[in-house]
């Protein structure tokens, strides 16, 4: 038997075990380390939003990969 890690809402996913609230935890907290430090780093707003932009997006999308891997589908139970 599978374990899920996710569960599908509509467009976002939850974390229904423990692998995947340690997965989500671990990508919010990696996301805000690289905020705090790239805005201690830059001297405007834009030039962080612009840095910033390319961690969130790497971390955003290895998230949903693997949300989407490890989701529960809709017709099983």
């Amino acid at each position: 038997m599978k374990q899920h890690w996710f569960k599908k809402q509509g467009w976002i996913y939850i974390p229904t075990s423990i692998p995947g609230s340690l997965l989500t935890i671990f990508a919010l907290v990696l996301v805000g380390w690289c905020c705090w430090t790239i805005d201690r780093s830059t001297r405007s707003l834009p030039d962080a939003l612009i840095h910033f932009f390319g961690y969130f997006t790497c971390v955003a999308f290895w998230w949903k990969w693997i949300a989407e891997k490890t989701a529960q589908k809709n017709n099983e139970s």
